[in-house]
Formats: structure tokens, sequence, C-alpha cells
């Protein structure tokens, strides 16, 4: 399928997480109507095929491509489509903007969340973890400690030691580990359990297996979202960042763990409360240095429509920038950054699935090339 240049220019979750209705594969293509406003200034949205299987609240990461293919992949792990939660794996090539189904998750579940980091004990490599969830019917909902990494080595699936707490809507990074721990690590913060909110924070080490709790983060939330960083001002070294969610109302709060001190701290707030939303790190846009965090899509108010909102965040000026919509608003996203498909320059935010309303479940992909500010 070619790719489609667009100009550039709650609790709302439990109302649908378990009752979505079918739609089929979304377009590749921006729908009429849905065009940024800043339609004059150059090209920085990219619609890329869609997803095989439409759906939302899956959970989403960037790591090497399976067998047979070259390159970093994007996965989409697990998540909502009709009336059920399922199984379903598949991954995005950017070199041939194609995608393959792989083996399904050995649990079923949808808003678990999912990192890249070292696999497991006795594997090598990157492997992607995909961390707690739910499953979501009709008539139930349970929340699972269930941790599982995919290995693309061996296209195969690993369980590893599950955590301590059963919930879903959480966040995760990859980050350094703690103090009196080494290498790279795997978060896993906030979300909710049995309709309770949680701030519980936890560590993974693949080094040896084992979860660790941390200090709890200041604010219960969940359906937030989370990446890896470098500290705010005044800190050194790479920190966990948990963004917006749900708590008291939609918030706009974000706090920061740093690994070094098992400390959190605030930062500056989203310009846009949202919950649902998606966040990932990557290369700033350009007149900025560094890593900075993107904050896709999401939702604004309780039963709120899909927001098309997309901020960045740069933790050496403590600020947001404002960067051209989503082409297609939606909730229940998740998002991976890599290197951008062929054809666009540098590194890319890739907007993975999601839903524009209850009955709406979406199979697009589409990738920000992130644009000069100052051009818009």
């Amino acid at each position: 399928m070619p790719l489609t240049r667009t100009p550039h220019h709650a609790r709302p979750w439990r109302r649908w997480r378990g009752r979505l209705t079918a739609v089929g594969l979304a377009a590749a293509a921006v729908l009429a109507g849905m065009l940024p406003a800043h339609a004059g200034n150059g090209t920085i949205w990219t619609t890329l095929s869609s997803m095989p299987t439409a759906r939302g609240s899956a959970a989403s990461a960037a790591a090497p491509c399976p067998p047979g293919q070259t390159g970093t992949c994007v996965y989409s792990m697990g998540g909502g489509t009709t009336l059920a939660t399922v199984a379903t794996a598949e991954s995005y090539n950017r070199l041939t903007n194609a995608w393959s189904t792989l083996p399904p998750l050995p649990t079923r579940r949808s808003n678990a969340a999912a990192v890249a980091a070292t696999c497991p004990p006795g594997q090598t490599g990157t492997c992607v973890y995909v961390i707690g969830g739910g499953i979501f019917e009709p008539t139930a909902f349970t929340p699972q400690t269930a941790v599982e990494s995919y290995n693309p080595v061996t296209n195969a699936w690993s369980t590893v030691a599950p955590l301590r707490t059963a919930r879903t809507s959480l966040a995760a990074a990859a980050a350094p580990c703690p103090t009196g721990q080494t290498g790279t690590c795997v978060y896993a913060f906030g979300g909710e359990s049995n309709s309770m909110l949680l701030n519980l924070a936890e560590v993974y080490n693949p080094a040896n297996n084992t979860w660790s709790t941390l200090t709890a983060m200041p604010t219960r939330r969940g359906y937030l979202s989370g990446a890896a960083a470098a500290c705010p001002p005044g800190q050194t070294g790479t920190c966990v960042y948990a963004v917006g969610g749900f708590g008291a109302g939609i918030l706009g709060a974000v706090e920061s763990y740093n690994p070094a001190t098992n400390a959190w701290s605030p930062a500056a707030s989203l310009p846009t409360p949202r919950t649902g939303a998606a966040t990932t790190a990557t290369t700033c846009p350009p007149g900025q240095t560094g890593t900075c965090l993107y904050t896709v899509g999401g939702q604004g108010g309780v039963n709120g429509p899909p927001l098309g909102s997309v901020q960045s965040y740069n933790p050496v000026s403590n600020l947001w920038t404002e960067l051209p919509p989503l082409p297609t608003p939606r909730f229940g996203l998740t998002a991976a950054a890599t290197v951008c498909p062929v054809g666009v320059a540098g590194n890319c935010v890739y907007a993975i699935g999601g839903s524009t309303g209850i009955s709406d479940v979406r199979a697009t992909l589409e990738a920000l090339d992130p644009p000069d500010p100052s051009t818009f």
C-alpha cells in the first residue's frame, strides 16, 4: 500500500472497553474533513498501512524485527476488538510498510503496557515485555498480573515473573535500574485494580527475573501513559515519566521518577489534560536538543470526543511544545518511536490503533516526523 501524506498545518473507558463493535479495517488515508488546521506549511504526518486487526487499548513498543526481517519494527499486542479482549500480536516493518502476524499472546488482555528491554535470563538480545492489563467482557472484568516477553530472534513468547499486584490501565518504561541494581530495568506504575486507582510503582530486573517495589507515585491514576527520557532540570541521568491519566478527574499532572534517588518529582503539566493518551520518547523537534516526550491523542473530558492534540515535553527546558494534531483523533491508542518509514527522514512517532468512539475501533497507523514548531 502506498504511503499517504497529510498536510501538516472519566472514565469513558468503562463504557467501551468490553463492548466495542467491529468496524473492519480503517482506511489508510486521512478521512475527509479531518485534516489538521495547519494545511499550508509542508507535510509532517504520514498515513501508513493499517493493522490487519482493528483494535483499541493494545500495548506497543519498538524492537528488532521478527525472523526474516531486518531493522526495527513497531509491535502491537493484545487489545480489544469486538465484544472480547484478544491475544493478537502484530508487527509493522517500516522498510516494507507491511504488517506481519506473530504468535498470539499467551494471556489475552487489553489495557496492558509494553516496553522493549533486555531479554529475560537464558535469552539474548532485546525482547518486548507485555505487562498487566485486563480481560474485559460484557459481564466480567479481571485485572491481570501476567508479564510475558516476546523474543524477535525466536519468534516465541516466554512467561516471566508476574506483577506483585494485578492491574490494568498502567504505564511502563525502560530505564537504568534503581540504585543497588545494574543494567536496564522495566518500570510499571499506576493503573487500576478492581475499581481502585493505584499509585503503585514496581521495577522488573531482566537479569534476575524479579520485581521490586519502589516509592509510590504522588498521584493515584489509571489510563495514564509514560516513557523514559533525561531527568528534569536540577537532576542528572534518565528518569521515568508518568503522564496524564484519570485520577481526581482528567489529569494534566506529569511526575518523574529518578532511579538514582528512588524519588518522584513534579514536572511541567500537560497543556491539555488527557486520559487514554499515548506517550513515547524520541528526538526533540528542530530547534531543540536531546530526547523529548511526545504525548498524542486521548480524551480531555469524561465521555468527551477523542483528541487530536499532540504535545512534546523537553526535559532540558521543562516546557511543552504544541505540535500539529493527529490526522485521526482517537483515544485508547498506543505509540512507539523508531526510524521513520522509507522516504521520510529522521525518527518518527508512530500512533497505532485506538478508538474514535464507543463502537469504533481503528486499525489506523500514522507517523509524525517532528517538525519545526516555528513553522505552524
